[in-house]
């Protein structure tokens, strides 16, 4: 059997994690998790999405998508030589590539390869082009221009609102980064290396790896070889240059922080503070370290918030609250868009800010500044709710505070990870749910949506244990900060 053809979702593989693609080709399925029930939700509702905005197309189309792969790829070079306007399910292949774009558009200059995508076609930040799109969609082109069918260095995205963004191959991606051909034949070279086996590839501790079907046998790896990226911030992009100081977690803990200088990309504070994390992990007696005064706020009445969101419909749909005051007993509030869509996350989120007003007294937290955002974009969605003052207003840091903000900018603990789960679970919280996690609320919710019974009250149960984290999160921050220890914390089992 012969080396697999390179695709152009191999290629997106390699640009996130190169150690994937090697499993892929030669990892056996044996040592697979079985796929989480949230990426099978993701894949059916891309399709879904895919087949809206294809059902959408008019005029003369050659559908092949319901075809065998290699009809597909005969009917795409007959349809193609004909000059067809529009191509559905095309397969094209060029040497050792195969793509196998979404949709096909006639120019003048030949073919133009789009792909259907449920995100954004450019950053949010910068308004580049979005990489991980832009590498599969170069492979199309890259196919089409060498068989004499299209133009080489243009393609594109059809978004999430079913516009079409052209992508130029042969523009920079930014400064000293090349251009999307440059990115493309870089990409491929090395996936053809992967494939043959030539060169180590090593996986990477990243946020990532929830959903990836390696994840269990990365992370045996990962511990197996004491890799650096299991230091909390220390991701692949900056492992390359630390590994030429220490290429372990323990060998960064030995390191004299006096002797430690900048390297490429990591300045010489942000070093040391990788080391004395490293120095935490290395330590199996070692707790939380508070390295500058945390100043939680404290008042009469706290509340501490989060939101649930579902990025497929581009909703909010719950947001909850954890009140505790010295008065009375701690309760739980929330409120539930009751219908998914615009008109549902409008009353929930006019019922949300209803409670802040209502409350607009109490001290509020929240961990990670992904509330802010959300409140923000749901201001922008529906100013009728609010104005973005009030917005501005809630999240004041004298009445508001960001705990994860705290939590990464003062203090260190010998743990992999600082998000809520870890955070909050290493300080005895248990959630009630056996499989908690955001990926798995929002897949909850799509099964609500759909009509499954009882899971309503299973999304607001894991939302209610949010909150409820969040405030065992910020008891143990202050106890930190009192005493120098947390008493009920506990390092994760190995």
């Amino acid at each position: 059997m012969g080396r697999p053809s390179v695709s152009g979702a191999m290629l997106r593989d390699l640009l996130l994690c190169e150690r994937k693609v090697a499993l892929d080709a030669h990892g056996g399925d044996a040592r697979r998790d079985p796929v989480s029930p949230f990426v099978r939700m993701l894949w059916r509702d891309g399709l879904a999405h895919e087949d809206a905005i294809l059902g959408r197309l008019r005029g003369s189309v050659v559908d092949l998508r319901g075809d065998d792969r290699d009809l597909r790829e005969r009917e795409t070079s007959r349809a193609m030589a004909a000059g067809a306007p529009t191509i559905l399910g095309a397969v094209i292949r060029s040497g050792d590539k195969i793509g196998m774009p979404d949709l096909l558009t006639a120019s003048g200059a030949g073919h133009v390869a789009f792909d259907v995508k449920s995100g954004a076609a450019l950053e949010s930040a910068t308004g580049r082009y979005k990489r991980e799109y832009l590498v599969q969609v170069a492979h199309y082109a890259r196919i089409l221009g060498e068989i004499g069918a299209g133009p080489a260095d243009t393609c594109g995205i059809v978004d999430r609102t079913g516009a079409a963004v052209t992508y130029d191959l042969s523009i920079p991606l930014g400064r000293n980064l090349g251009t999307g051909g440059d990115l493309h034949a870089s990409l491929l070279t090395r996936a053809r290396e992967v494939l043959d086996g030539a060169g180590d590839t090593a996986p990477a501790l990243s946020a990532r790896c929830g959903m990836c079907e390696w994840r269990s046998h990365c992370r045996a790896e990962l511990a197996a070889t004491d890799d650096l990226t299991l230091i909390p911030g220390l991701g692949r992009a900056i492992r390359a240059p630390i590994s030429s100081i220490a290429d372990t977690v323990a060998g960064l803990a030995a390191a004299d922080p006096a002797q430690l200088r900048a390297l490429p990309g990591v300045g010489v504070d942000r070093l040391r503070r990788f080391a004395e994390r490293a120095r935490l992990l290395a330590d199996p007696s070692a707790g939380p370290v508070a390295r500058a005064p945390l100043k939680i706020p404290a008042a009469e009445h706290e509340v501490d918030f989060d939101v649930e969101a579902d990025p497929m419909r581009g909703i909010v749909y719950l947001h909850g609250f954890w009140h505790e005051r010295e008065s009375a007993e701690p309760g739980f509030v929330y409120f539930f868009a009751e219908t998914p869509d615009e008109r549902g996350e409008r009353r929930a989120f006019a019922q949300a800010i209803g409670h802040f007003r209502q409350h607009r007294d109490a001290q509020w937290f929240h961990y990670s500044a992904y509330e802010r955002t959300a409140y923000r974009d749901l201001q922008r969605r529906h100013p009728e709710v609010c104005d973005a003052a009030e917005i501005e207003a809630i999240f004041a840091s004298e009445r508001c505070t960001d705990l994860y903000a705290t939590v990464a900018a003062q203090t260190d603990w010998p743990l992999s990870s600082y998000g809520i789960k870890a955070i909050a679970k290493a300080c005895g919280f248990a959630w009630e749910d056996k499989d908690p996690g955001g990926a798995a609320s929002i897949e909850w919710y799509d099964r609500h949506v759909a009509g499954e019974a009882g899971l309503r009250e299973r999304i607001v149960a894991y939302n209610r244990d949010d909150v409820r984290a969040g405030a065992r999160v910020r008891a143990a921050l202050r106890e930190l900060e009192a005493t120098g220890h947390i008493a009920g914390f506990q390092r994760p089992a190995a």
